[in-house]
């Protein structure tokens, strides 16, 4: 290395000298391993090759699409629009106006509406969806909730709807009111109006259909609860609804709530209570809309 140095005419001292100055000593610059960025107002040209470029990856991904290998059921028989126009409830459950909300199920398919607010006995929908159908859809199942804050939503009225011979075999439009079942009896809960249809698709025809059926309202997928699990060549059993003991209100109870709700009388208060089903929380919610 002396040698070298020798040879070269340089000094250790000079070598040394320029080694500090490529080296980078003390802070770092903002820039420093980062990539530069122009700064001003983009050109005209510059948005019509970013548009240009969007475009393009939007056309690959529709291609790469077509080619992708699809998951194709033989066993679809058609596609069945369903209207939920509307429904006539036969009661109010609870104090104030109730927001029914309803479910649907067609096969595996789980679809919802959007909640009617305070919609009480006579929600409206007008919710049209469109789902396909298997070999063997024979019903529609309907449940009817009422959306609660503070509180699971409740069940109100429920039915299982056969679909027409006629709807199934595309033969006619079918817009009709089918019963409610629930709390006051089978087939006395009220009313709901349905409009359905039937398109018919070729057995020879394979259709793409979606592994997961999504929340037609938004969120995460619903998880369904049947109200019966029929067996294999039975008749669905009527399901017998056993009417709920009103709850009862403690004497220290009835004081404490006086004294939160002065104005309001003590029966009113033990029928808001017993409405509720006994919950506290619910019957102060209710008891300051009451008093406002």
């Amino acid at each position: 290395m002396a040698e070298k140095e020798k040879g070269s005419g340089v000094s250790a001292d000079q070598i040394r000298e320029e080694r500090k100055q490529r080296a980078m000593l003390g802070p770092l610059p903002q820039d420093f391993l980062r990539i530069p960025i122009e700064e001003g107002p983009i050109n005209s040209e510059d948005k019509d090759h970013q548009m240009a470029l969007a475009l393009q990856r939007q056309m690959d991904l529709r291609e790469q699409r077509q080619h992708a290998p699809q998951r194709l059921d033989k066993n679809v028989t058609g596609r069945l629009t369903i209207t939920i126009a509307e429904a006539r409830l036969s009661k109010n459950y609870g104090v104030t106006r109730m927001d029914p909300y309803a479910r649907l199920r067609v096969g595996h398919q789980i679809y919802e509406t959007p909640t009617c607010t305070n919609g009480a006995r006579e929600p409206k929908w007008n919710k049209t969806i469109n789902c396909f159908t298997v070999r063997g859809t024979k019903y529609i199942d309907v449940e009817i909730y009422d959306e609660c804050t503070f509180s699971t939503d409740a069940l109100i009225a429920h039915a299982s709807i056969p679909i027409p011979e006629s709807v199934l075999l595309a033969q006619e439009l079918c817009d009709d009111w089918w019963p409610l079942s629930g709390q006051e009896g089978e087939g006395k809960e009220g009313m709901i109006h349905l409009v359905l249809s039937m398109q018919l698709i070729s057995p020879q025809a394979g259709v793409q259909v979606p592994t997961v059926v999504p929340n037609v309202s938004g969120g995460r997928p619903m998880t369904y609860q049947p109200t019966y699990l029929p067996q294999q060549g039975q008749q669905p059993p009527i399901v017998q609804q056993i009417p709920a003991q009103p709850a009862e209100m403690s004497p220290e109870d009835v004081e404490e709530f006086s004294k939160m709700f002065p104005s309001l009388d003590k029966q009113v208060i033990k029928a808001v209570y017993s409405d509720n089903s006994g919950n506290k929380e619910a019957t102060v919610n209710a008891l300051l809309q009451l008093s406002q």
